[in-house]
């Protein structure tokens, strides 16, 4: 997928502000023989961007998902383990039994929130 991540750059439009990327301006975080994520802050209006990239046999799709990680904390993320099936179904099985309120298992830092 490398020889197309180049065309890829010249498609890529900021969601917000409409501005056209440069490839140059984006990182690329991961990439595997038919699919790529991308970091990207556009120099307009400075929001940064994750775009998942595949491509098929019917040609490439992408999706832009808005963040408010800079590119070295979604290269951090992309480093950890993934979530196991079975931790999802010890969260499921500790929420669904839970009979106390969310303050009491989450630590709220902000005061504010109360």
């Amino acid at each position: 997928m490398a020889n197309s991540m180049m065309g890829i750059g010249q498609i890529i439009k900021c969601p917000i502000c409409g501005t056209k990327c440069r490839f140059s301006e984006t990182l690329v975080l991961a990439e595997e023989k038919d699919k790529s994520i991308l970091h990207l802050t556009c120099r307009e209006c400075k929001t940064s961007v994750l775009i998942f990239v595949s491509a098929g046999k019917y040609g490439v799709a992408s999706l832009k998902v808005i963040t408010d990680l800079n590119r070295q904390e979604v290269k951090r993320l992309l480093q950890r383990e993934a979530i196991s099936t079975d931790q999802v179904i010890e969260v499921h099985q500790f929420l669904k039994n839970f009979k106390g309120k969310v303050r009491d298992f989450i630590k709220i830092e902000n005061k504010n929130l109360k």
